[in-house]
């Protein structure tokens, strides 16, 4: 369930063999995703071998492909909602605590991401030809042209109220200046020497604009032959709130070239945003100050994408991103998606315990 291939001989480890040691569950998914399903179920089993009596059902549901545009959510939620036509709430991975130095500065709560719109730019030319005779149709410049405008767009910068908050929460981290530039960003954001540092950050500067990143270039399979197409892949996305077809108009604009023929590539995840006051959200806050005493609680922003919109887009249901693992950003954080994957012992237990208290402050029967 939610997992990404591997390099085996990249790896210290079996990373399919589960082993245990230095106190950790190495292999991959143990942080993305199955550590975090596997808390989930123990954390069923848990409430079930107590007898713990809930005035609400718990649903755990595992569908495959998070990791291939979100096809299980999709067909999960289109062939099968009538499976969770009552459900109030669904928790997910994606809250984004933020664990510095071994010191949990927050834990957060993923109330909203990004959308992946994600395109292809095609060029075509003439029939192929010889690279000893240069032509002018030759398709490989033209895209090379488009592809560099789109990667020196500036694309305007929004403060929305999630990634408000998180500033916010992150400005008790920095001192003088600084912290008064997080604390009130959008005013900030009109001062040239506190936009370049704000905006210097890769991660803050994602979650306040659209990004616009191309990564893919095919052209010729040969250095001596002119192909007769050449096409790249762009990785944009979006706010949640962003106007698709405004944006597309707007990206044809910056490309100035009617040549250039723009392709969306896959399904782009509906708009996507959780409310802030509901029962589930006053639980995690009561739940973390007993688990994490003196830890804010805080809304965090994805600027990557997960299978949330699509159950969310079902209407009656609050989707949120919770991360049940304190991990390390320097330490930790890095292994996701990368070689030598982990989770600690220390960390599943208290993923189980978390979640234990939260159904039980949620759901108990009075």
């Amino acid at each position: 369930m939610d997992v990404v291939p591997v390099f085996r001989e990249q790896w210290t480890v079996d990373p399919f063999a589960g082993v245990i040691k230095d106190g950790f569950v190495w292999g991959r998914g143990a942080l993305d995703d199955k550590g975090q399903g596997i808390v989930h179920l123990l954390t069923m089993v848990a409430l079930k071998r107590a007898g713990v009596v809930l005035e609400r059902d718990i649903v755990f549901i595992a569908n495959a492909d998070e990791e291939s545009d979100a096809t299980g959510a999709i067909a999960f939620t289109t062939r099968h909602a009538d499976l969770i036509a009552d459900v109030e709430y669904l928790i997910t991975e994606g809250g984004g605590t933020w664990v510095k130095d071994d010191k949990t500065r927050w834990f957060g709560i993923g109330v909203a991401e990004k959308r992946p719109y994600w395109v292809s730019l095609t060029v075509t030319g003439g029939p192929p030809a010889h690279g000893s005779t240069p032509r002018r149709d030759n398709p490989v410049p033209r895209l090379a042209r488009a592809v560099a405008k789109l990667g020196a767009w500036e694309t305007p910068v929004r403060v929305l109220p999630a990634v408000d908050r998180l500033l916010k929460s992150a400005a008790r981290y920095e001192t003088q200046e600084r912290r008064a530039w997080l604390s009130d960003a959008k005013a900030a954001l009109k001062i040239p020497r506190a936009r370049r540092w704000i905006l210097g950050s890769p991660t803050r500067n994602a979650l306040l604009r659209n990004t616009v990143t191309p990564t893919v270039l095919l052209g010729s399979n040969k250095t001596n032959t002119i192909p007769s197409s050449a096409s790249a892949e762009v990785d944009i996305r979006l706010l949640p709130d962003e106007d698709t077809a405004v944006f597309v108009r707007e990206l044809k604009r910056v490309l100035g070239d009617s040549s250039v023929q723009v392709k969306l590539m896959a399904v782009v995840p509906p708009e996507y945003s959780a409310p802030l006051g509901t029962d589930l959200v006053r639980a995690v806050e009561l739940v973390a100050a007993k688990l994490l005493p003196g830890v804010q609680v805080t809304t965090t922003f994805e600027a990557g994408a997960s299978d949330r919109p699509f159950y969310a887009q079902l209407r009656h249901i609050a989707v949120y991103g919770i991360d049940p693992f304190l991990l390390d950003e320097d330490t930790e954080l890095p292994r996701f998606h990368g070689n030598d994957e982990r989770v600690s012992l220390e960390n599943l237990g208290f993923g189980v315990s978390f979640f234990i208290s939260l159904i039980e402050t949620l759901a108990r029967e009075k």
